[in-house]
């Protein structure tokens, strides 16, 4: 989803250029298409690519940017006979090398977030990056009508994201408890975790309860979102919600924290071992300290409440 969503930026700009803009995504993240700025086709495996490609011959396309680098997005750009503009490279061989030993910390030479490099590889100098969706409003009057089922008052509540496809990312327990504390609004935890968590009074758990369409309106019915690195938090900042993107075993360095904006606060603690993963896929520490992990819960919710205090 993050990939898709650091796209927007680019997907924007090229149409300010009268440009018309076809994205190939992934069936995974079909319920996303009617919010990209952008016509969307689906990519549903290698079975049905005979069917895409005849799908996709139809347009006569003048260029292809493939930001993926994938072998199957190499293939398929090979077929249409299109020039091909861009051949995206995430990382040098070798640095994907040392992620893939484990080594730490992981230094890139290309710093730059990944929207700018999806930019840029398309030509592309982007001064002010605009990454937000389009939400009409029978779809924003849908999401009124599920907040009403949940009890819920827009702008009245602050979405928490605390879960994570991988370990490294999911937010500490202590830390929830904190702003559970210190929130001046309830906290509903949205996603699709599992993990046990202390809820009741001023947090409400809505995980597994609001489908990838329901999500983005879902969101921008709140007065913020907290979220663990993760693509619910660049969903939050596609519907220009006040957002604080947290990173614990992962880093910005890496390219992956939200387009920059007014209402964007990224938190990551300066740490010498910092990032020991790609994705945050470690469950032990290397040094035993899960220092990433152990950090002042207090003052950084004091912090995250201090910038939602600002923000309304």
């Amino acid at each position: 989803m993050g990939d898709i969503l650091l796209a927007i930026p680019t997907i924007r700009a090229l149409q300010q250029k009268d440009v018309e803009v076809h994205l190939l995504i992934n069936q995974r993240w079909h319920e996303l298409s009617e919010f990209l700025p952008a016509k969307t086709h689906l990519f549903k495996g290698a079975a049905a690519m005979p069917a895409l490609i005849k799908s996709l011959q139809k347009h006569d396309f003048a260029a292809i940017h493939d930001l993926q680098g994938k072998l199957a997005t190499i293939a398929l750009s090979l077929i249409l006979k299109a020039p091909i503009k861009t051949r995206y490279v995430k990382r040098q061989l070798s640095e994907q090398l040392a992620a893939l030993r484990g080594k730490f910390p992981l230094e890139f030479s290309d710093q730059r977030p990944v929207w700018q490099k999806y930019a840029e590889s398309c030509g592309l100098h982007i001064e002010t990056p605009d990454p937000t969706i389009s939400l009409s409003e029978a779809y924003l009057q849908q999401s009124r009508a599920l907040l009403k089922n949940f009890n819920l008052a827009e702008s009245e509540f602050i979405a928490l994201h605390a879960d994570a496809s991988k370990p490294g990312k999911i937010l500490p327990p202590e830390l929830i408890g904190e702003l559970r504390r210190q929130s001046e609004k309830p906290l509903v935890l949205i996603g699709t975790g599992t993990s046990p968590v202390e809820t009741g009074g001023e947090i409400l758990d809505l995980r597994n309860q609001i489908g990838l369409h329901q999500l983005p309106g879902f969101l921008k019915m709140a007065c913020g979102l907290i979220s663990s690195d993760s693509g619910p938090m660049h969903l939050g900042r596609a519907v220009d919600l006040p957002l604080v993107g947290i990173f614990l075993q992962t880093s910005p360095s890496l390219g992956f924290a939200p387009v920059p904006g007014q209402r964007v606060m990224v938190v990551s603690n300066e740490l010498p071992c910092k990032p020991c993963s790609l994705h945050g896929q470690r469950e032990t520490c290397p040094q035993k300290t899960f220092a990433c992990r152990d950090f002042d819960f207090v003052q950084t919710a004091k912090k995250i409440t201090d910038f939602f205090r600002k923000k309304r």
